[in-house]
């Protein structure tokens, strides 16, 4: 079996050759890229490895009908390991390619607060596919719901449940971190990682009910907790490949071997909003910048974009979607 740095090279000369050869020899045209913030290596490569052929299928789908604007596009993709400091770093990297206009990512909290101000610093709008505050998105997006909407959601469904006053955790614990919940509560709202998520669902009481963010959506989450996932909830932006269309299902599958997690349907929507964006900012001729894309982000998802996920907005709630394991 290869190693996986084998595989992320291999995908990202595949995607360069791809928009080399749609140029013909009668001269190439403009190449711009989307960069891909995502762990590859490390404990979230599953996450990351879930998230690549969504975005791989978007531009693939796109230069095959022309392109953006008359440019071919490619992907840099590039591992953040899921850690803060690595996202900082690799976020420094895509900001001295002057070719990269905009960034898909980064896939959780912890790496996209941490990602964020270096981007906007060098002016790549940037939509990423966590939960953030909008203090935690300068100079760029996020397509899941902010922590304070999924703390209401999630209280929601407890009080559902009969559950009055339920416990909310934060915290953005590691593996191995203690993490303190109140054995007397009935139910817990867990806003943090997958792998603190993993460590509480192992803690908790029989009998106490547990529902979180898109983070407990992660298979990092269901590997770590075992039996204690069995029926956790979680919420998200992102709907089940049961509710997509069969097309992008089979499109998606024949790239992943599996079918898309609903962080998988985000990224997806993520890239087609930013070919979107680099469309309407290429209008006319009009030369294309980061500026420039990040202002045609900007209205799209003020308008409401569409995508498989349904409407994007900037400026409405998130609507969400509950998921059970």
């Amino acid at each position: 079996m290869k190693p996986l740095s084998h595989l992320i090279v291999t995908s990202l000369l595949t995607l360069v050759l791809a928009a080399g050869c749609a140029a013909g020899f009668r001269g190439a045209p403009p190449v711009v890229k989307l960069g891909l913030l995502a762990p590859f290596e490390e404990l979230y490569r599953s996450d990351g490895y879930a998230v690549l052929p969504a975005v791989q299928l978007a531009i693939s789908q796109r230069n095959a009908a022309g392109g953006v604007a008359g440019r071919q596009v490619a992907l840099v993709a590039l591992n953040d390991n899921g850690r803060p400091v690595e996202a900082q770093r690799q976020a420094a990297n895509l900001a001295v390619d002057q070719d990269v206009l905009a960034v898909i990512g980064p896939l959780h909290a912890a790496t996209a607060a941490a990602a964020g101000p270096v981007l906007a610093d060098a002016g790549l709008p940037w939509i990423a596919l966590a939960s953030l505050t909008p203090e935690q998105q300068p100079g760029g997006f996020a397509l899941e719901a902010a922590p304070a909407d999924l703390a209401r959601r999630g209280a929601e469904l407890l009080a559902a449940d009969g559950v009055a006053q339920p416990l909310v955790l934060s915290g953005q614990a590691g593996p191995s971190a203690p993490i303190a919940a109140d054995p007397a509560a009935a139910g817990v709202i867990w806003l943090g990682d997958a792998a603190g998520g993993a460590a509480l669902a192992s803690q908790l009481s029989p009998g106490i009910l547990l529902v979180g963010g898109p983070e407990l959506g992660s298979t990092v989450f269901q590997g770590r907790a075992g039996d204690a996932a069995v029926g956790v909830r979680w919420l998200s932006a992102g709907p089940d490949a049961s509710a997509l269309p069969t097309d992008f299902v089979a499109a998606y599958q024949a790239l992943a071997g599996a079918p898309p997690s609903p962080q998988a349907v985000l990224a997806y929507d993520a890239t087609n909003l930013l070919l979107d964006a680099i469309a309407l900012a290429g209008q006319a001729g009009a030369p294309v910048s980061r500026a420039t894309v990040l202002q045609a982000a900007a209205r799209l998802g003020d308008a409401g974009w569409q995508g498989l996920s349904g409407s994007v907005s900037w400026q409405r709630d998130t609507p969400l979607v509950l998921h059970r394991w």
